[in-house]
């Protein structure tokens, strides 16, 4: 909900025991996300289903994050960098 108000692209999975094709495992598996951010719970179910999607991303070498504080700095970085293209003519060589 956070980030669809601040306009972000947001996908709803289902959740893991609904099924592969549309939960978070199978969009992980199938290649749909560049990033990951899992987020530990004290409960018993959801526990196995992090452990589950931790290992998922790692299989299949997705960056996967268990902070939100420590994905919130990588935003905070990532905002702060600037791209630009500069061609060699331009740097005098």
């Amino acid at each position: 909900d956070l980030f669809e108000k601040e306009g972000l692209y947001v996908h709803r999975a289902s959740k893991i025991e609904e099924g592969e094709k549309n939960n978070v495992v199978g969009i992980i598996r199938n290649g749909r996300v560049n990033f990951v951010i899992n987020t530990m719970s004290s409960k018993e179910n959801t526990r196995a289903d992090g452990f589950l999607i931790r290992r998922v991303s790692a299989e299949n070498n997705i960056s996967c994050m268990t902070s939100l504080d420590t994905a919130n700095a990588l935003i905070k970085v990532l905002e702060s960098l600037s791209f630009s293209a500069i061609s060699m003519n331009e740097m005098g060589k």
